[in-house]
């Protein structure tokens, strides 16, 4: 348990930490001309990996270190916000890349 722990930590805060890139300073120049999304649709990635990151944190070592704080009914209402606000933000991303892509 403390390896899987360990390794999802880890994942959680690389997911967090380019979130936090992405919504700071969302690529620009050549880089976001190539690519030809616009930079809304870059800051929404950004909170979709931040929100995934979290949701993996409650996931795979919160829930573990303390299995009995997942039957509490606010614990999982937060799992379930953190985890909609991120798949909403990934949906968004798709719209908006589709429709930047059909433009």
């Amino acid at each position: 348990m403390t390896l899987l722990s360990v390794v999802a930590s880890a994942w959680a805060v690389a997911m967090v930490v380019f979130g936090f890139t992405l919504l700071v300073r969302a690529p620009g120049g050549w880089f976001q001309h190539s690519v030809g999304l616009p930079g809304t649709t870059w800051k929404l990635l950004g909170v979709a990996s931040i929100g995934g990151g979290q949701f993996i944190f409650m996931f795979m070592v919160a829930d573990r270190i303390f299995p009995k704080a997942g039957r509490l009914v606010s614990i999982w209402a937060t799992e379930l916000i953190v985890g909609g606000i991120g798949l909403f933000a990934m949906i968004a991303t798709g719209i908006m890349a589709l429709v930047g892509l059909l433009s």
